[in-house]
């Protein structure tokens, strides 16, 4: 059983012009699966803090109720259909209520699904996916940044399905994963290198290593957000948010 911490920060800019965070994360544990969302709304795009809410909500139920199939499945192609199609119809719904066009929605999805022995997740625009496996901090998926640093794909964009990577693997050896939007990866991932700062290991072995009995606002949980808070935030002005797995390593 995994140990889960997720939290989304407003950025400086945001703060500064008193528009909302467009980052959410969301978590879901149920029937045996763990789930972790994280997106990142557009900047340009007027409705994109409800785009992103609606794909991380859409994603952890989605991957709590197909996780055994889209593990299994020898069609990479046919899970990333079936689970884009669930993000958009979401997003489509939402952008009907408030009587505007999906695009003004727009954001990225990042998710990682763990369960039994294995993990599964899915990745579409800038962020960073990444793991701790035997001891080594390992990128799964970097940022989709085309040919500009503030260039993206959305889970609204045409070229969507293209974009989308598809990852799943063993748990054997892993003692958790990393999920951030690019304003968390100005302090935590080297884009020159494609490395994660060694500060992601401490992170993933934080709430690894926290206690079973929690809380909502447990000490560990507080630390963790008062280093997103200050140190992380004050390293960009985007919003910045993290999802993280942690487990404690096999003895």
């Amino acid at each position: 059983m995994f140990k889960e911490f997720h939290y989304q920060a407003r950025g400086h800019r945001h703060l500064r012009d008193g528009t909302p965070v467009q980052d959410r994360t969301n978590y879901l544990s149920r029937g045996g699966v763990q789930v972790l969302c994280l997106a990142d709304g557009a900047g340009s795009a007027t409705h994109s803090q409800f785009g992103a809410q609606a794909v991380v909500d859409e994603g952890c139920v989605v991957l709590v109720e197909q996780f055994a199939e889209y593990a299994a499945s020898n069609d990479g192609i046919q899970v990333k259909v079936d689970l884009l199609g669930r993000l958009a119809a979401k997003v489509a719904a939402v952008a009907e209520r408030h009587n505007v066009p999906p695009d003004d929605l727009a954001s990225t999805f990042l998710c990682v699904a763990v369960s039994g022995d294995k993990f599964l997740g899915a990745h579409v625009g800038d962020g960073v996916v990444g793991y701790l496996k035997h001891g080594d901090l390992r990128v799964i998926s970097g940022p989709d940044n085309a040919e500009f640093a503030n260039q993206t794909t959305f889970v609204t964009s045409a070229r969507a399905l293209e974009s989308m990577r598809l990852f799943r693997g063993s748990l054997d050896g892993v003692s958790g994963f990393i999920l951030m939007s690019d304003g968390s990866g100005d302090s935590l991932y080297d884009p020159r290198t494609g490395e994660l700062a060694g500060a992601c290991s401490k992170l993933i072995d934080a709430v690894g290593t926290a206690p079973s009995r929690q809380s909502k606002n447990s000490d560990y949980k507080k630390r963790l957000r008062r280093l997103v808070n200050v140190t992380i935030r004050n390293a960009t002005k985007d919003d910045c948010s993290i999802g993280i797995l942690g487990r404690q390593a096999a003895q």
